[in-house]
């Protein structure tokens, strides 16, 4: 017999305004972040009765880590070329 989808382990899943306490920064970032198709996030899920998207924990803190490793305070990065043309 298939698999069902209730019978799936439950993933953790958090609001934008968890996932930003989680990280220390504004939900207006991560709203902007999870609504910009080019930043790349999955679809959100709901819980039954909520219209407030929630996404899963463990996709979020390696997106994050991910986006943290790549950013660089107080240097020029316009300067350089691209990282798949070095």
């Amino acid at each position: 017999m298939p698999e069902t989808p209730e019978s799936e382990e439950p993933r953790e899943t958090m609001t934008i305004p968890k996932l930003a306490e989680r990280v220390g920064r504004s939900r207006t970032l991560i709203h902007r972040l999870a609504t910009n198709p080019d930043e790349g996030w999955p679809a959100p899920t709901f819980r039954p009765g909520s219209s407030r998207p929630e996404y899963s924990v463990a996709w979020f803190d390696a997106y994050w880590a991910k986006r943290q490793a790549g950013i660089r305070q107080g240097k020029r990065t316009d300067l350089e070329p691209p990282a798949d043309e070095a």
